[in-house]
């Protein structure tokens, strides 16, 4: 079975969904997670 281009698209489709449904469900802890990466950083 030969991988397709669109099996890489609809797969890269479903993993930013997943992505967006996390940090909306999730918005404290994710901005929380950003900022202490984000000061980690500095």
């Amino acid at each position: 079975m030969k991988i397709k281009k669109r099996d890489v698209l609809l797969f890269v489709l479903g993993m930013v969904t997943f992505l967006v449904f996390e940090i909306i469900y999730n918005w404290d802890g994710s901005q929380r997670a950003f900022l202490s990466g984000w000061n980690n950083f500095k």
